[in-house]
């Protein structure tokens, strides 16, 4: 039983509103996403690392909320996947990811059979502040993993697997390439949304990103 493909994610200003007013959240097709920077010399860890002091020229007079209370990763009775135990234990990449809907680590990292995959886990490493969402590593029988996300606490209680599959979202093949994209799109809302700049003023990375939902002539496509 297989789980839809998308990205789950809040609005970013006038490149990508809602569909629907007043919403916290909303999806969209992988297939009409930005593309991230994955050539990018020394991988995406490197490419977010040069992401960090932008965060704080985003910030703004109300300052930026950071991702909070990175779980240990050593020792998790999972095999978890080598990308994520390495992001988790950089204190500077783990500790800058911004967040404008108060998003936090897991801080127990809890383990749960997978209801959409036979022998696969699921591993809980994000929440969202108000319990609208969570995000999971996907922890596959061949060794793989991807990173799902879905509105049900499935460490918790027991999913039946029909509400399991109309619940979750693939939103990424791999830890690096959700964060990566968590990350640049949090700090394009605080860019956009929050500080409200023009498109002239947007950092470098941030309009790398956002013009991708722009036609050749500068304007704004839905």
């Amino acid at each position: 039983m297989t789980v839809k493909d998308g990205w789950i994610s809040f609005d970013l200003g006038r490149f990508r509103p809602h569909e629907f007013a007043f919403a916290t959240y909303s999806g969209s097709p992988h297939d009409r996403l930005p593309t991230l920077p994955l050539g990018h010399p020394g991988g995406l860890h490197e490419w977010m690392r040069a992401l960090v002091p932008l965060g704080e020229l985003a910030a703004g007079e109300y300052g930026m909320d950071t991702v909070t209370d990175g779980a240990p990763v050593s020792g998790h009775e999972a095999a978890l996947p080598a990308e994520f135990v390495a992001f988790m234990a950089d204190p500077v990449l783990r500790d800058s990811v911004p967040t404008c809907t108060s998003c936090y680590w897991a801080a127990d990292l809890r383990v749960a059979p997978s209801p959409v995959r036979a022998g696969a886990l699921l591993v809980r490493f994000l929440n969202d502040q108000q319990g609208c969402l969570y995000w999971y590593l996907h922890l596959l029988p061949d060794g793989g993993h991807e990173v799902l996300c879905g509105g049900e606490a499935y460490d918790l209680q027991q999913v039946p697997r029909e509400v399991a599959v109309e619940d979750l979202v693939r939103v990424a093949d791999g830890f690096d390439r959700f964060i990566a994209r968590f990350w640049i799109e949090n700090l394009a809302w605080y860019e956009v949304a929050g500080q409200k700049r023009s498109d002239a003023e947007l950092s470098a990375p941030v309009w790398e990103y956002v013009r991708q939902y722009a036609g050749a002539d500068g304007s704004v496509t839905g």
